[in-house]
């Protein structure tokens, strides 16, 4: 059993405790946050042992194995480092921190003390993703990769009426690319690692981008990765060869759908999710405590590395650079 301890009272926070009680040897031990009305109701719906307004508390409990942070995204280097040095595993929602020395500090870190760090991205550990991986060399050469994860946000009309929540606080470090887009370089860069060279095209409000293009250039092909919180389009994940395509028509952060069609012969659709998307990332979180495999888990930081760099590489491109 892994005893959790979480950082956060957000939205996602009921859905990540559903999905470790879907994937099972999961228990939340505690849940630290500012609001203790907010506590209080997560503690008895989900039955957590206790709630605290302290992370110290929480951190220096020692029957928690692993600490969730569900905070903005200017304050997961903070509480990373924090729950590293007190001896705890580490999960970080994405995108992984605001600044590419911080990442690089906080994986370090976590090889020095034996522990395992974890960005939790739902996409990498899909099985259709998997899917995807293996299909890849069938569809020869890569011509174009075509991604739209766009969907209005309702936090954009607060936004435009004043009201900054983290999601569009560029103090926070918000905004589309950090929150949609991380999910289309994950799933770019997973394929076909670092591109050569990056550019973000954005539409910038209040030092926010509320949407944008990005352009991955490869050696011999681009790709094009759209993420918005402004405006909204159908969804879709679009790998074109010269012998055939891979298709989804849902988000790079999803992909229950995969459809695979060579130029001469019928299409073939894949559904291999069985469950909710985010149920792989936290079965393999707990396989990679479970088995102690800090292995894969510095293979996997490799790679949430390179997705950090070019996401703030991308971003500098359009002149958003975060605050310390």
């Amino acid at each position: 059993m892994i005893n959790i301890g979480i950082v956060g009272a957000g939205f996602i926070v009921p859905i990540f405790i559903e999905a470790v009680s879907k994937v099972g040897g999961y228990h939340i031990r505690g849940i630290m946050a500012r609001k203790e009305e907010v506590l209080s109701g997560l503690k008895e719906k989900y039955s957590i042992d206790y709630y605290t307004l302290d992370y110290q508390e929480m951190f220096n409990d020692p029957e928690i194995d692993a600490i969730y942070l569900a905070v903005p995204n200017s304050d997961h280097y903070f509480y990373a480092r924090e729950a590293l040095l007190a001896g705890k595993h580490v999960i970080v929602e994405k995108p992984f921190c605001h600044k590419y020395r911080f990442a690089q500090e906080i994986v370090e870190l976590a090889k020095e003390k034996n522990l395992i760090v974890y960005e939790a991205i739902t996409n990498m550990s899909l099985p259709n993703y998997q899917k995807i991986k293996e299909l890849l060399p069938k569809i020869g050469d890569i011509k174009l990769l075509d991604l739209n994860f766009s969907q209005y946000s309702s936090r954009y009309d607060k936004f435009k009426n004043g009201i900054t929540l983290p999601a569009f606080d560029f103090k926070k470090a918000g905004g589309a690319l950090m929150d949609l887009g991380v999910y289309n370089i994950h799933f770019v860069v997973g394929l076909f690692g670092k591109p050569s060279k990056v550019h973000y095209f954005a539409n910038i409000e209040k030092g926010v981008d509320t949407s944008g293009v990005l352009i991955m250039s490869y050696p011999d092909f681009e790709a094009v990765c759209i993420s918005a919180k402004d405006c909204k389009a159908p969804l879709h994940v679009l790998i074109q060869g010269d012998k055939a395509y891979i298709q989804s028509t849902e988000s790079s952060s999803q992909l229950n759908t995969v459809i695979y069609k060579p130029n001469k012969e019928e299409a073939v659709e894949y559904k291999l999710n069985t469950e909710d998307c985010y149920f792989y990332e936290f079965e393999e979180f707990k396989q990679l405590v479970k088995n102690n495999d800090l292995k894969k888990a510095q293979q996997l930081n490799e790679h949430t590395l390179v997705v950090n760099e070019v996401l703030l590489e991308a971003l500098a491109t359009a002149g958003i650079v975060f605050e310390d």
